[in-house]
């Protein structure tokens, strides 16, 4: 089956292009370097390639297809699909079937993909005469009648729809059956003739009604093809005189060559053949021309002919061979060029490696320098606030001292002046500033280890009642020398918390809320609702709600508070304190408070089970 133009798929244009205008466009594409044109200068590429190809400058026309290909964007698969018909037909017609059928293949999963019947119709028929080129005979069956299927649900679906492509299909799907009976013996081959004959007539019979003139010619031919294979002589005769009579109406050469050989018209056959190229029927026909002449005993006519049989023959192995060379020079010019897009890409790939290593350590520079700035700003602010820290600390340290000093050189220097009363209440004084001082230290040693990450928790089940009684006991006396009353309300509690922890927030709590009650006021220590826990609450100086915030969320050491004497209460330690290592121990603290009526203080730890 001799390769035909397979029709464009997009293109609209009827354009001629030389390789001047081919040229001129392939240039501005690329000068511009636009991959994503509207479609029509690519379709022009397109049409070009094809009327280089048909010219028989295959080799040409696949290079302006691959040049096309380059230039179209990598979505634009329909754009392709033009693309790869036109390099289908080339391949084909130089006999590179395998590329032909890859080149079938992607138009083909392209109308899959779309569920365009029609243009899958045509891409099984073009793969179909590939494989029949081939020698798949079987295959190309399988793919026609899978294209007369489609046919006949486009006519059925549309009754609009022409029945030009069925009558095509059905007349390959003849060509192919007769093509592949001629493989088997002579006493296997009638059915396969029989059904090649049915197929040939249906499409005749449609070209017939839709008056296309040209192919009924070809079509009577084909069925003077099968007759004689059959052995029906009169009825082959029958269609090639009709198929001869229109083939010279309409001028189709090709058609009349291969009719008046057929009819056994060898001198016609072979002139005609000649003038047209067909060297293939005119060596038939010179052939049998000089059997002729053997048989009347002309040997100078069959000398003659046999002469021009040898050139034919010369010929076509001549242009077998160019076929041959141009097929393996357009390979070695793809190799070629598929080598030279490959170190291109590696070049490409290799630049945008570094490039990609040069933002990076770009990128990597940037940060460190603000890493560097967010470093030395936040050692500079972490110095401004241990300064602060150490500043209150100082003032709070320093005054307690100062007035413990100046009581003690007032009792040495007035001792005798002094009765006991007077001695026992000063010195009640001195042992509360003193253990304030005592708690301050132990406090910033506590602190010190939780910077350093030094602080250890053990959580164990403990009973908060019995760590509440400890701590009530120890703040007594402190409680005493102020009139305070401690009311301890915890019953027994089971949580999970480390001892020493929970018994130095208690101590602060407890401490803190003594200090911050007026005289003869109270403190009350209870268990929470879900005995989780426990709240410390006085009725105290209280605090803002912005003072409130300020303990809850500080970092560093705040501000004194003023006590109910209206001395330094303290620096906040205590409590932030207590807020870390409550955290430490998975639990929560919460402050509730309102100027001049209390605070409640509510700490809540992981519940033990039974």
């Amino acid at each position: 089956m001799n390769p035909c133009p397979v029709k464009m798929r997009l293109s609209h244009l009827n354009i001629k292009c030389d390789m001047k205008k081919y040229l001129i466009i392939l240039c501005l594409l690329a000068m511009s370097g636009v991959r994503a044109q509207d479609g029509d200068d690519l379709l022009q590429l397109v049409d070009s390639a094809y009327t280089v190809a048909m010219r028989g400058e295959l080799q040409q026309a696949i290079r302006i297809n691959n040049d096309g290909l380059a230039l179209t964007p990598a979505d634009s698969t329909e754009l392709k699909c033009e693309f790869y018909s036109c390099l289908l037909y080339c391949y084909h017609r130089l006999g590179d079937y395998e590329k032909a059928l890859y080149y079938g293949e992607l138009c083909l999963n392209y109308d899959e993909s779309t569920g365009d019947k029609a243009n899958i119709s045509a891409s099984l028929g073009n793969l179909a005469g590939i494989y029949s080129s081939a020698g798949r005979h079987d295959v190309a069956i399988e793919y026609l009648n899978r294209a007369i299927d489609i046919e006949n649900e486009l006519i059925e679906a549309d009754e609009n729809h022409s029945p030009k492509s069925l009558a095509i299909r059905k007349a390959m799907l003849g060509e192919t059956l007769v093509a592949k009976a001629l493989t088997l013996p002579d006493d296997e081959r009638e059915p396969l003739l029989q059904q090649a004959l049915d197929l040939t007539e249906e499409a005749y019979l449609i070209d017939v009604r839709l008056e296309r003139i040209p192919q009924v010619g070809m079509r009577l031919s084909q069925l003077g093809n099968i007759y004689l294979k059959l052995g029906n002589t009169e009825k082959a005769r029958e269609c090639n005189l009709k198929a001869l009579e229109i083939a010279r109406q309409t001028n189709n050469r090709a058609t009349e060559v291969i009719t008046l050989l057929q009819l056994g018209n060898y001198r016609e056959a072979a002139d005609i053949a000649h003038a047209i190229g067909m060297k293939n029927q005119e060596l038939e026909a010179c052939r049998k021309l000089a059997e002729e002449a053997e048989n009347k005993g002309d040997f100078a006519e069959a000398a003659e002919m046999l002469s021009r049989v040898i050139e034919l023959r010369e010929s076509i192995y001549n242009e077998e061979s160019q076929r041959q060379l141009t097929m393996w020079q357009i390979r070695y010019d793809t190799q070629q060029k598929e080598q030279q897009l490959l170190i291109q890409a590696q070049t490409i790939k290799s630049q945008r490696m570094r490039l990609i290593w040069l933002v990076t350590i770009a990128v990597l520079a940037v940060v460190a320098v603000v890493l560097l700035v967010l470093y030395t700003r936040l050692q500079k602010r972490m110095f401004r606030a241990k300064d602060r820290n150490y500043a209150i600390l100082t003032h709070d340290l320093k005054n307690p001292m100062l007035a413990q000093q100046q009581m003690l050189r007032m009792f040495y220097k007035n001792f005798d002046d002094f009765d006991s009363v007077e001695i026992k209440k000063n010195l009640g004084k001195l042992l509360n500033s003193s253990d304030n001082q005592l708690d301050l230290l132990f406090n910033l040693q506590q602190m010190a280890l939780l910077e350093n990450g030094k602080q250890r928790v053990s959580p164990v089940r403990i009973d908060l009642g019995s760590i509440v009684n400890e701590v009530v006991a120890n703040t007594q006396s402190y409680a005493d020398l102020k009139h305070v009353t401690l009311i301890n309300n915890v019953k027994r509690s089971l949580v999970i918390a480390d001892r020493n922890t929970v018994r130095t927030v208690l101590r602060n709590l407890l401490s803190n809320a003594v200090k911050y009650s007026y005289e003869d006021g109270t403190v009350e220590i209870g268990n929470t609702p879900d005995d989780d826990g426990f709240f410390v609450r006085d009725h105290g100086v209280g605090m803002t709600d912005e003072r409130r915030k300020e303990l809850m969320f500080a970092r560093h050491i705040v501000v004194s508070q003023l006590d109910t004497k209206g001395n330094g209460g303290g620096t906040g330690i205590g409590l932030l304190l207590c807020r870390e290592l409550i955290r430490l121990n998975h639990g929560t603290i919460d402050i509730a408070s309102e100027p001049q009526k209390g605070t409640t203080i509510t700490v809540k730890l992981p519940k033990s089970e039974g």
